[in-house]
């Protein structure tokens, strides 16, 4: 059996690691901010400082090629793909290689499934807990690979990838080990019994912003329950999904219970989304894409669970201390360089504190400083490629343009770089709810400042948007009990950004309609029957 992707090696010159650091954003995390899955430190915990090793020969950056896709437990050729290339969205050069696959390959990968999920859905909790111990322990040793392999391909920053995004897929499957261990697979009702079981191969797709993390959301949970998958990662960041199948492999994941294929969207997730043999798809995107995968999938009936789009407020209470609570929100704008589904991007603030707020938020906005992924440090990368790169400079100069303030940042480069999808990080003050920027997603390091006159008045902005994924609350945390209930997100966090771990993620309206993380993602990926009838 062929244990590896099909992986070759270049160089890229020039590109080298400097010394560990951290700016405003990175040190939050450091000390242990809460974001997207477990976002305590990795580094600090855990002695892991083998990032330069893995991205480095001889001081140089490597570039990996992945283009097999990996079935049955093989990493096998696909059947009629087509090359594909990912564009470091730094240097704007070629980088990734894939293969882009097809709906054979997606067959294959399914048929593969389908048949794993005749053992597999009958082993123990005991034997899912040890094989879960065994990916978290080859997943650890991976973790600086796949922080290289980001900063590459999207541009997230080596020491974010360390700190963060690597250790947010590490807290998926943690999470999930908690929950499966007291897990209640059955319980009784009066004479009656509900059980928990299996629901069958899962097709999986997922986005490239947090991407082990919105894998591991999924495929823990997944195995946990006893189920069989096929994953679909983003084609703009593959490379950390085929490090994730290196890792099943090395843990001893039986064949055709984990299967990945690479490939785009309309082509291999469409195909996954309408085949008749997956019983559940699992998608997190962007709610266009959401919807495009519930129709394909509404054909076969088979349950359909989503995590899509946001776009956040951060209502701010009357009277807050802005220079104790803004810094830890506002955070959540920066990191990932804005590329967060929960990023609280709409400020709203007492119209008696506007103009403190926009100097608060203007000095972190400008602390801000971005920079070469590859390097160490605190600063914030490029976004992933010229078509999101694109999308925000339009957003930006549309908020110029229907009269919003510009206090910093704007639609040029940052001076201290002449190529690559970077963007200024910018703050809009003056902004009105029927504005584009306050009411379309962004996903770029870009703070939009809202006034409001009263509490009951910030509530209604903060509720008047086609999403609600997460809502932020920034102030004194008992005022703060009283206004959580009124406003329709899923998540709601006060004086932070990100919710806790093993909380349930996920939202109301266009956001979505299932739920990850602890017990609450375990239970969704799984099927209820009811068995009434039973001897006494």
């Amino acid at each position: 059996m062929e244990k590896r992707a099909s992986l070759s090696r270049s160089v890229l010159p020039g590109a080298r690691c400097a010394t560990r650091g951290g700016g405003p954003v990175l040190r939050f995390f450091m000390v242990g901010a809460r974001g997207p899955g477990c976002l305590t430190c990795y580094w600090n915990r855990e002695g892991n400082q083998g990032i330069a090793a893995a991205i480095t020969q001889n001081g140089e950056m490597t570039m990996d090629s992945y283009e097999q896709n990996y079935i049955n437990g093989e990493w096998v050729d696909s059947i009629g793909g087509t090359p594909h290339q990912v564009i470091n969205p730094a240097t704007e050069e070629r980088g990734t290689k894939i293969v882009l696959g097809t709906k054979a390959d997606v067959d294959a990968a399914v048929a593969a499934a389908k048949a794993a999920f005749k053992t597999f859905s009958q082993t123990s909790r005991d034997e899912r807990l040890a094989l879960l111990g065994r990916i978290i322990e080859e997943y650890k040793k991976r973790m600086p690979d796949i922080a290289a392999s980001l900063a590459v391909e999207m541009g997230a920053p080596v020491s974010l990838g360390n700190a963060a995004q690597a250790p947010a897929g590490l807290g998926g499957f943690l999470g999930t080990v908690e929950a499966l261990k007291n897990f209640e697979f059955s319980e009784k009702v009066g004479d009656n019994k509900i059980v928990y079981e299996p629901i069958g191969v899962v097709g999986m797709i997922t986005p490239w912003n947090w991407p082990l993390n919105q894998i591991a959301l999924k495929v823990a949970p997944a195995l946990a329950g006893g189920n069989t998958m096929v994953l679909k990662p983003s084609e703009e960041c593959p490379g950390s999904a085929a490090i994730l199948a290196e890792v099943m492999d090395a843990a001893g994941v039986p064949a055709g219970v984990f299967n990945l294929v690479q490939g785009d969207g309309p082509t291999v997730g469409a195909a996954i989304a309408a085949h008749p043999d997956v019983d559940m798809v699992s998608f997190t995107g962007s709610t266009r894409a959401g919807i495009l995968v519930a129709k394909a999938a509404a054909d076969t009936v088979k349950r359909v669970h989503q995590e899509l789009g946001g776009k956040s407020p951060n209502l701010v209470l009357p009277g807050a201390k802005l220079e104790e609570v803004l810094p830890p929100t506002i955070a959540g704008v920066m990191v990932n360089s804005g590329q967060s589904c929960i990023a609280p991007t709409r400020v709203l603030v007492h119209k008696d504190q506007n103009s403190e707020a926009i100097a608060v938020v203007k000095n972190i906005v400008e602390s801000q400083q971005v920079g070469d992924p590859t390097v160490e440090g605190g600063h914030l990368g490029p976004v992933v490629n010229k078509a999101q790169y694109g999308k925000i400079q339009d957003l930006i100069q549309s908020a110029i343009d229907e009269g919003a303030t510009l206090e910093t940042g704007g639609t040029d480069l940052p001076t201290n770089v002449n190529r690559g999808y970077y963007v200024k990080p910018t703050l809009f003050s003056g902004v009105t709810p029927d504005m584009r920027i306050a009411r379309e997603e962004i996903f770029g390091p870009v703070v939009t400042l809202m006034s409001y006159d009263n509490l009951d008045q910030a509530i209604e902005i903060a509720n008047d948007t086609d999403y609600g994924l997460s809502a932020v609350i920034s102030g004194d945390p008992a005022e703060a009990a009283a206004v959580a209930p009124q406003l329709k997100a899923g998540m709601v966090v006060v004086n932070n950004w990100g919710p806790a771990p093993g909380l349930p993620f996920g939202g109301y309206k266009q956001s979505g309609n299932g739920r990850e993380g602890g017990v609450y993602g375990l239970r969704d990926f799984m099927e209820v029957k009811s068995i009434s009838g039973l001897p006494a």
